[in-house]
């Protein structure tokens, strides 16, 4: 028997598999053991250059571009093997439960080759599943992503290109009552962009972000669109010494191609002062105009808002914009407490977005590696070597490599979201602990004039998601470690979409051990149980357990 929905995800530990699957959300595969580049290289986004969506300027210009990557050429293959026992394949859907084996076999290749002007980079893989008793058709799934990062003209031009083809362990909104989705989007990318400093407190950033976004194997029994998303940004900064100032103009937009042809267009000028009270706080004030519009109406709207920076040391930081916009009171607000043992980060954010825009932090979930990556800056100077670090430290601890997030829920509109996330990793000698807190509130964003949302046959995107993971990792041995993890999240409508409400809980516990410098073996067992009251979808519970080995050549 099949069903019209499924999860697959690629290459994720087990406990990130478990954890990313917030709402009803299910799935059988365990893929390997770490997507990164072998040794822990992190596969690069740019040559030199720098970020274009800057805050404050409290460090010199000089050292403000985005980290430096490993350098290196290699090419490294991997093969990942596992077996998974489940009592549910159909866990999350309108089909009662059926037990299955599902074996996976997942072979890979990583590469990187880099000249003084030119890198070019990938991580490819292919995920043949089978199931033993028939519950879905074998398949094999593509994932990886190519790409290229050039330096141009040193000192100003650079070029930035890419395909990113992966399963998106994501859910439609809840009250089109499909359960779970999967489908494949493959993303192409081109971005060239400007960076230039004429001296160490004047910068200059002008970059072009071009993605093509196409969705094919869907599995969601809806109708999911093509896509472009495109975000121009043009932004000059003075650091103030201790007067400064900015300018920055942007356009985002995200453009669906099929169902409908939706466009949203967010166009904003602003003009940013800054004065610096101290060394390391620095404060001022916002002003701008915003032209907000979609297929159906537009809106313009002055922009007026604080702005306030405040890094007393490498460690610690917090930054903090607050906008009177033309949806109401928008802000962006971060903070971060980095430390050799325990790092703690937060962000809040409120402000417009779409699903494909949201795609581009895809897969959902907060970067373990990153946050590691922080806290043993001081104690490994050298990028590659901490990058491997990094990873001997995920492998050693269990803990995975993705902390939890709230889902990005498909749909074809502009919707208006209020974010909040919060994440704590403390290292002691043999014990680790990781935990991520999330809550999101989506709703529909429909300018005045626009037709009502049932007559664009768009359905409602209301709805509130809080959720909470926790993991504990305990090194047993040099080789050999424990992990066990907890996720508890909960799926609210509201408005159009009161009363659908889904509420998942998982448990995780996952024994590694390392077989060689190359090979690591991993068993485990999870808990998963579904509560919901969204119409066709079955509450149910799901057990399993499961094996898989993954190989570094």
């Amino acid at each position: 028997m099949q069903t019209k929905s499924r999860t697959v995800l690629f290459a994720l530990t087990p406990l990130a598999f478990c954890l990313l699957q917030a709402g009803s959300a299910h799935g059988q595969t365990i893929p390997g053991l770490n997507t990164t580049v072998p040794g822990g290289v992190g596969l690069p986004q740019q040559i030199n250059g720098g970020d274009t969506q800057g805050g404050g300027l409290l460090a010199p210009l000089a050292g403000a571009s985005a980290p430096t990557v490993p350098r290196g050429n290699f090419v490294q293959p991997t093969l990942g093997m596992s077996v998974v026992q489940t009592s549910n394949a159909y866990f999350g859907t309108a089909t009662p439960a059926k037990s299955d084996t599902i074996i996976s076999v997942t072979p890979g290749i990583a590469f990187q080759t880099e000249g003084p002007d030119l890198r070019t980079y990938g991580n490819f893989a292919l995920n043949g599943q089978y199931y033993a008793r028939g519950s879905y058709s074998n398949t094999v799934l593509p994932s990886g992503v190519l790409g290229l990062s050039a330096r141009l003209v040193d000192q100003w031009l650079y070029f930035d290109a890419g395909i990113t083809s992966q399963q998106n362990a994501l859910l439609t909104i809840p009250t089109q009552s499909t359960g779970t989705a999967t489908y494949t989007t493959t993303q192409y990318r081109v971005s060239p962009y400007i960076d230039h400093r004429f001296n160490d407190d004047l910068r200059l950033r002008a970059r072009s972000d071009n993605i093509w976004t196409r969705i094919s194997g869907n599995q969601t029994g809806q109708a999911l669109s093509n896509g472009r998303y495109g975000l121009q940004s043009v932004q000059l900064d003075r650091r103030p010494t201790p007067l400064g100032w900015g300018l920055d103009a942007r356009q985002e937009e995200t453009v669906y191609t099929t169902n409908g042809a939706l466009t949203v267009r967010d166009e904003i000028v602003r003009a940013r002062g800054l004065y610096a009270f101290t060394p390391h706080v620095e404060a001022g004030l916002i002003g701008g105009y915003e032209h907000y519009s979609t297929s159906y109406a537009s809106l313009g709207h002055s922009i007026y808002g604080v702005q306030a920076n405040w890094r007393p040391n490498v460690f610690t930081r917090l930054d903090g914009v607050v906008e009177r916009r033309f949806f109401g009171t928008g802000w962006n607000i971060n903070a971060s407490q980095q430390i050799q043992r325990l790092s703690l980060r937060m962000n809040w954010n409120r402000g417009p977005s779409t699903f494909l825009a949201g795609l581009q932090t895809i897969p959902s979930g907060v970067s373990l590696s990153t946050l590691l990556d922080g806290m043993l800056a001081s104690q490994y100077p050298d990028p590659t070597a901490r990058a491997r670090a990094v990873q001997n430290l995920l492998a050693v601890t269990g803990l995975p490599s993705t902390l939890p997030n709230a889902i990005n829920y498909y749909t074809q509109s502009a919707t208006l979201q209020d974010t909040f996330t919060a994440t704590a990793v403390l290292l002691a000698e043999r014990n680790s602990y990781s935990a991520s807190l999330f809550h999101t509130k989506t709703q529909d964003l429909v300018l005045p004039g626009s037709p009502p949302l049932n007559n664009l046959l768009i359905a409602s995107a209301n709805y509130v998601q809080n959720g909470i993971g926790l993991s504990y990792g305990r090194r047993l041995s040099p080789v050999m470690s424990l992990n066990v993890g907890v996720l508890r999240a909960l799926s609210t409508g509201f408005g159009l979409n009161q009363g659908v409400s889904t509420r998942q809980t998982s448990f995780i516990v996952q024994i590694n051990r390392r077989l060689s410098p190359q090979t690591i073996l991993v068993l485990g067992a999870r808990r998963q149980l579904l509560d919901t009251a969204n119409t066709g979808i079955l509450n149910a519970n799901e057990s399993a357990i499961y094996a898989g080995l993954t190989h570094q050549f």
